[in-house]
């Protein structure tokens, strides 16, 4: 049975916290271009897969955890519990240059565009490239 790409992760810690998570829920997933990311400082994200029957069901238990984790975080701008997720587009520039661009594109299927996932909070509209570090 071939797997589905459900999420990708550009971080090998939040990659593997998921996995974790969707393994102990008792979905079948395994992630991908793991060691590629790493070796050649791509950015183009680790990807997590899942079986198809069980896609549906990962989405939403990763969606879930995100959204209870964000209600967590403090705006240290207006002081309020409104993070939210904002996907920026971002094309890819390998590593090693145009010349592995150029293949990475003759034979992959894939686009080499990403999207960076950024933050905003819905109160005072201020954007962070990192969540903001609670400091209590």
């Amino acid at each position: 049975m071939d797997f589905v790409h459900v999420n990708s992760y550009n971080n090998y810690i939040e990659a593997n916290i998921a996995l974790s998570m969707l393994q102990d829920e008792g979905i079948n997933c395994h992630l991908t271009d793991e060691n590629t990311n790493s070796l050649l400082n791509m950015h183009s994200g680790m990807r997590l897969m899942v079986y198809p029957s069980q896609a549906e069901r990962a989405i939403e238990v990763l969606k879930n955890a995100e959204s209870k984790y964000l209600e967590t975080i403090i705006c240290p701008r207006c002081k309020s519990r409104s993070i939210e997720i904002k996907l920026i587009a971002k094309e890819v520039r390998p590593f090693h240059g145009k010349y592995f661009s150029l293949l990475k594109r003759l034979f992959s299927t894939e686009a080499i565009n990403t999207k960076l996932k950024h933050y905003c909070c819905r109160n005072c509209n201020k954007e962070y490239e990192e969540l903001p570090a609670q400091i209590e």
